[in-house]
């Protein structure tokens, strides 16, 4: 009898940890399939040997036979097997043939998702859904604001900060502008674009944080992170299961932090009267803060 198992959990709410003593209760084997390569390394380093940890592509080159399969991050097979890695269903089915479990974990699981899900009754005996938060924040930011993109620029420039800033932009090429920007003002700045997590990850168990740190959505998953006090998201994401992995790069630890957006959240308390009332303070700020420093400058000429 085979069986799949998802189980959503909010972000940072311990679904590696649960792997972990999940494993020690059990006298089989456990593979876990992750679609990440800088979190497979990263659960390879916490778990030594202890789990089999693969992304689809290594599992493919090797297939160790499994009982029981884990799939981190699984809404992803759905979003990313879809498009540019379609070896993820692949992998995914076979091991459904092969494993007599199947577990699934997210953060998010959408509608779209789970009508997929609903399709794969032909590969499983029974199909069960534990839902301990789904599409939920454990740690909700202490303030979302949703800004034009001029005061969100002006903010990112002006403002004091504790801890590191997390920018998002939608390609590449926004990265790099935006590298340029921040260093020319003295930020400490690091980026991070597809394909550099796992480098990225290595840098931030070595060196001490920046100022900012400005990533495509690659950053929005698995990759540990300096302690981020702001998120900013430089476009307006439209996929609710992508907003919430974003936004939770802030507060891991449960530590305050603020978001700055352009548009609205999902789910989230919202007050559009102390949203405006939040960004004229802001204003406020931005002005004093750049007339101080203009008054500074006219002091030291003289």
């Amino acid at each position: 009898m085979s069986q799949l198992l998802l189980l959503s959990s909010p972000p940072a709410s311990g679904k590696t940890f649960w792997v972990k003593s999940f494993a020690e209760t059990i006298s089989e084997n456990i593979l876990v399939i992750s679609p990440l390569r800088a979190l497979a390394d990263e659960c390879r380093k916490n778990w030594k040997e202890e789990i089999v940890v693969m992304t689809p592509e290594e599992w493919l080159l090797k297939k160790p036979a499994a009982g029981i399969v884990i799939f981190d991050e699984f809404h992803l097979l759905s979003y990313w097997g879809s498009t540019f890695r379609p070896l993820m269903w692949e992998v995914f089915i076979s091991l459904s043939l092969e494993a007599h479990l199947i577990i699934g974990l997210t953060a998010t699981l959408s509608e779209l998702i789970l009508d997929e899900v609903k399709r794969l009754n032909c590969y499983f005996d029974e199909i069960t859904w534990v839902d301990h938060g789904n599409q939920t924040l454990k740690w909700k930011p202490e303030k979302y604001v949703s800004v034009s993109r001029n005061l969100m620029e002006r903010l990112i420039f002006h403002q004091e900060f504790q801890g590191t800033g997390l920018i998002f932009c939608q390609y590449r090429d926004e990265v790099h502008a935006w590298e340029k920007k921040l260093l020319a003002g003295e930020f400490r700045t690091w980026t991070c674009l597809g394909g550099e997590a796992a480098e990225f990850g290595k840098r931030v168990s070595h060196e001490a944080p920046p100022d900012f740190i400005v990533a495509t959505t690659v950053l929005s998953h698995g990759v540990n992170l300096p302690t981020i006090t702001k998120v900013f998201l430089m476009y307006p994401v439209r996929n609710i299961d992508f907003w919430i992995q974003m936004i939770a790069r802030g507060g891991r630890s449960g530590e305050k932090f603020k978001v700055f957006a352009l548009e609205r959240p999902y789910g989230l308390r919202w007050s559009r009267g102390k949203n405006l009332i939040t960004i004229l303070l802001l204003e406020m700020r931005v002005f004093f803060s750049v007339l101080l420093s203009q008054l500074e400058q006219c002091f030291l000429k003289e």
